[in-house]
């Protein structure tokens, strides 16, 4: 008598001993799903454990640092804003490419302390009023710092100006905006500069407090490189007023 045999499936268990075994398939879709899932949640939960975790931030909200990324913001967006205005109706050449100079230039420092903030973990405005943060040097003829330097001469009378009022030193009025961007002409290009060299002189005056204030290396650095920089922009900017 034949006896017919059924070749075994997959599914089929194959007795070897005492052990019983079963010929492993791939993974169905449903399970990677579910694999990933665990992946993911795990991650997560590590993630805000380690937020929730974390210590303080590396920089105080009311110091030196985040104060001058504040305050420095602020103030290149007022010099941007001019650039662009001269840059739409200006003439002259050198005005132009100032101004274009300014507006990529500041900006992109703009965004670097925009980020420092975002890295710190503190918010990009603070409570406190314009230039407060320059409050501890304001007590006295020169201020010791983070940076082992002094206020290289600036008076109390120069701290207190930049560190007690409503707008920052070297800030234009929102009659002189208005007044530039009624100008036209010469008129214009002059007024531009005007509003420029006092707008530069300015963030030299806070670029250097911050080298000396601020607690953190990359924030002095950067404020002694826009020194640096701006200095010799108000240099340029006096010569080509001369000419105007």
């Amino acid at each position: 008598m034949n006896v017919n045999t059924v070749a075994p499936t997959e599914d089929d268990e194959v007795e070897s001993g005492t052990v019983t075994a079963r010929r492993a398939r791939p993974l169905s879709g449903r399970l990677w799903l579910a694999l990933l899932t665990v992946v993911v949640l795990t991650a997560a939960a590590f993630f805000a454990v380690g937020r929730l975790t974390a210590g303080p931030p590396p920089v105080p909200n009311s110091g030196p640092d985040a104060g001058f990324a504040r305050d420095m913001q602020a103030h290149h967006a007022q010099a941007v804003e001019m650039a662009l205005v001269i840059r739409d109706k200006s003439t002259n050449p050198e005005i132009r490419s100032i101004a274009y100079d300014i507006i990529t230039t500041q900006q992109q420092q703009s965004g670097q302390m925009y980020a420092w903030l975002v890295d710190w973990g503190l918010p990009q405005a603070g409570s406190e009023p314009p230039m407060a943060w320059m409050g501890a040097g304001a007590g006295g003829t020169t201020s010791q710092s983070a940076g082992g330097g002094d206020m290289q001469g600036m008076s109390q009378s120069e701290m207190q100006g930049m560190s007690g009022g409503d707008r920052m030193k070297g800030m234009a009025t929102p009659e002189q905006l208005q007044q530039l961007r009624d100008a036209s002409g010469p008129a214009a290009d002059k007024l531009f500069t005007d509003l420029m060299i006092s707008h530069h002189q300015g963030g030299v005056a806070m670029a250097r407090a911050a080298t000396n204030l601020a607690e953190t290396a990359k924030v002095r650095d950067f404020a002694a490189s826009l020194v640096q920089a701006q200095t010799a922009e108000v240099t340029a900017l006096q010569d080509l007023r001369g000419r105007l």
